[in-house]
């Protein structure tokens, strides 16, 4: 009788003790509209910092704020991550060259020489375009894809995915510029076209991978091109006479360095120890 009831309260309390544990997703979205809005306001309309030391604050932030969300979901987003993946990459592929011929169409401007250049490629062309395309379009999917429950089993569920991905995504692309002085007037435009664009390939496949693709591309054509931005300052924070620009560039690029190289090794790990789960090696 006793070893009944004991199995009884324990099937009962582990299913409810894991929900009272679980944070809606909705307040996980919240948080980082408001994150993401705080950053760049801070980085740059209050502290003035040199972009690439803003850059180095802003992508700690977002990527850690992206890790713990998804790790915290992890079981229940993995088909996100796999269905249809070479199809969603392939689509990210295609718009990212559209949006790449568009860039290169405008008015050219200077960019760095030498090893900065080539920086540069790197840190706010590739790092810089992925760490947008996570926060302002694969976060937003990934959060409707939770509210919908993963079903997307009928024509119209896909359409509705692809809908609230969409809405999610230009909200927080929204908030995100607004952080950013010249994103507060008809400009803001630029970067919600720039949110359709990159939701191509989840509308159509149903994955947001391809969404890094897309932004790495434009990002590393406005360094290589336009690096100043052009009219849609494409490379924020837009740094002019009136821009106080804190901060050493030599002391921010070595700082990125470092950070690219934890990132590397802090990937790596992550890397092995899943092969390690996989294969049942300690």
């Amino acid at each position: 009788m006793s070893t009944r009831h004991l199995e009884r309260v324990h099937v009962w309390e582990a299913p409810t003790s894991a929900l009272s544990h679980k944070t809606p997703v909705m307040v996980w979205y919240a948080a980082a509209a408001v994150l993401f809005f705080a950053v760049p306001f801070v980085g740059t309309d209050l502290a003035g910092l040199q972009s690439d030391l803003f850059y180095l604050g802003y992508f700690t932030v977002a990527v850690l704020f992206f890790a713990t969300f998804v790790v915290a979901h992890a079981s229940d987003l993995r088909e996100l991550w796999t269905l249809h993946l070479w199809q969603s990459l392939a689509l990210g592929a295609a718009v990212g060259l559209v949006l790449a011929i568009g860039i290169f169409q405008q008015t050219a401007t200077a960019h760095a020489q030498g090893w900065r250049f080539a920086f540069e490629i790197v840190w706010r062309g590739l790092v810089y375009g992925t760490v947008d395309a996570l926060t302002l379009v694969v976060l937003p999917a990934a959060v409707a894809y939770l509210l919908m429950h993963g079903d997307r089993t009928t024509f119209r569920r896909k359409a509705g995915f692809a809908g609230l991905t969409l809405v999610l995504s230009m909200f927080v692309t929204a908030t995100y510029h607004l952080g950013y002085t010249e994103f507060r007037d008809q400009t803001l435009r630029y970067p919600e076209i720039g949110a359709v664009m990159a939701n191509v390939p989840v509308a159509l496949t149903g994955n947001p991978v391809g969404a890094v693709v897309t932004h790495a591309t434009m990002h590393v054509s406005a360094v290589v091109h336009q690096r100043d931005g052009g009219k849609q300052h494409m490379l924020p924070p837009r740094v002019d006479g009136a821009y106080p620009n804190h901060g050493s560039s030599d002391l921010a690029a070595g700082l990125a360095a470092g950070w690219l190289v934890a990132a590397a090794v802090a990937l790596g790990a992550v890397a092995r120890r899943r092969r390690s789960a996989r294969t049942g090696i300690t």
